[in-house]
């Protein structure tokens, strides 16, 4: 069914609503910050958990790109469009580039922000002509004030190309600063690559008018047919790579492939007693295991965020060309950590043993030696996959964002069952008589879960 275009708005037709550009002032803003920030829930929920959030972004500028078709406001409104097809590509960028080698990395990685950096810049070009530019057939105003910033008095005197080229390089030079502090030395290549051009394009002539009726609805249906394609490219990217099979080669957790389950410990492994929890006949043995278990985990963890840390940084120093510093061979010194944690664990399942021995088969606290310890033995098994894996990963710049992802979830994990098991325990855990035995072990298992609670893992 062909739709009609509706007679515009006198001295609105050519500018995007004021609606659109509040709403894609707030989206370029926040995916700016999401692009710069570190990896907590709070900063990626929405790539992460959230990211559906951009599916309901990509239906509404569908829906807002058919009435601003029929307003003939489309095509003046396709920069604030970008934004929100691009939104839905960026919660699945980690899975587009998983696969390759490092110079297509940094090549999808710069354009995805170049796009990201631009967009921000755009929305205030496009506000500050909406409130700048004199209307069709109204004097030019002189505002002195706008000659404190590059391109504001060009666009107030209806020199809208000039004006807005100055206007966006001027911007594109400020978050030169953010480049430098949050990315790296490619950024800011990228941003002048962007500047050039734009100011190639201020120096081009004004165009001479507005475009005929005709013309006009020919450029409108190029609009409509951009936004269709847009939006089916943009929803067909997101659908394509999200949770798509290998697409997170890089870890043998749980965290990052959902089709390796098997690899998680099983919480039904030991069957928690119907009997009440009572204090032990040798309660320093209980104690001293739990104590020593806790410990282990500790060991472990920090380990692990050497390693996640280090090969996060190094990689990034490799795709943005920056400089963050490392700790000196960072592998050895997180592998070494790791070894010292299986040292705590032999003597913790010495402890174990030796409180088993004097605890019923019912017994509720054998119960969560046997869970903690096997639990324990799962992590360590695991880590000599991850610690084969990565030898493998870090042969290649590409491959240490594969390492960095597996200590990342391996981290993440570690604490997240530590804390199921734990709380499968709750009786046990919660007894005031027990308190004595398990409270070192309670407040350690805790902090091990809050290290990575607000931890994304995969960006």
């Amino acid at each position: 069914m062909n739709v009609e275009l509706e007679s515009p708005t006198v001295g609105t037709s050519h500018r995007p609503p004021a609606w659109l550009l509040v709403a894609t002032g707030i989206l370029a803003l926040t995916i700016l910050g999401l692009s710069v920030a570190e990896t907590s829930y709070s900063a990626h929920w929405l790539i992460d958990e959230g990211d559906y959030v951009s599916i309901i972004g990509l239906v509404f500028i569908a829906g807002a790109g058919v009435v601003l078709y029929r307003q003939r406001r489309l095509f003046a409104s396709l920069p604030l469009v970008f934004p929100w097809l691009l939104y839905p590509v960026i919660t699945q960028g980690d899975q587009l580039i998983d696969n390759m080698s490092i110079n297509p990395m940094r090549a999808v990685c710069h354009v995805l922000l170049a796009a990201i950096f631009a967009t921000p810049v755009a929305v205030v070009v496009l506000g500050a002509g909406y409130l700048l530019e004199p209307r069709p057939g109204a004097p030019v105003v002189r505002r002195p004030w706008t000659a404190l910033f590059p391109g504001l008095r060009p666009l107030a005197e209806g020199r809208t190309r000039e004006g807005a080229a100055l206007l966006g390089a001027a911007l594109l030079t400020l978050e030169m600063w953010l480049a430098d502090q949050f990315l790296g030395t490619l950024m800011i290549v990228t941003l002048i690559v962007m500047i050039l051009p734009l100011l190639l394009y201020g120096s081009l002539a004004e165009p001479a008018g507005p475009s005929a009726t005709s013309g006009r609805a020919r450029t409108e249906r190029l609009a409509l047919a951009v936004l269709i394609v847009g939006v089916l490219a943009s929803g067909g990217a997101y659908f394509g790579y999200k949770d798509a099979p290998g697409a997170y080669q890089g870890s043998p957790s749980f965290f990052m492939d959902p089709s390796r389950q098997d690899l998680a410990y099983r919480l039904d492994r030991v069957t928690v007693p119907s009997r009440p929890p009572a204090m032990p006949a040798s309660p320093e043995e209980v104690r001293a295991a739990l104590t020593g278990y806790g410990r282990t985990l500790e060991r472990m963890l920090a380990g692990y965020h050497i390693l996640d840390r280090n090969y996060t940084y190094d990689f990034h120093n490799a795709l943005f060309l920056r400089h963050t510093p490392l700790v000196a061979n960072y592998r050895a010194v997180g592998l070494r950590l790791v070894e010292e944690a299986r040292q705590l664990k032999t003597d913790a399942d010495g402890h174990a043993d030796a409180a088993r021995a004097t605890l019923a088969a019912d017994d509720p606290l054998r119960a969560l030696l046997d869970d903690v310890s096997g639990y324990i033995a799962s992590d360590f098994s695991r880590a000599t996959v991850g610690e084969r894996m990565t030898a493998e990963f870090e042969k290649t710049p590409a491959g240490l964002q594969h390492a960095a992802h597996l200590y990342e979830g391996e981290g993440k994990y570690l604490g997240t069952r530590l804390l199921e098991v734990v709380h499968k325990h709750q009786a046990v855990m919660d007894a005031p008589a027990l308190a004595p035995v398990t409270r070192e072990f309670a407040a350690t298992s805790r902090a091990i879960f809050d290290a990575y609670a607000n931890h994304v893992v995969g960006f």
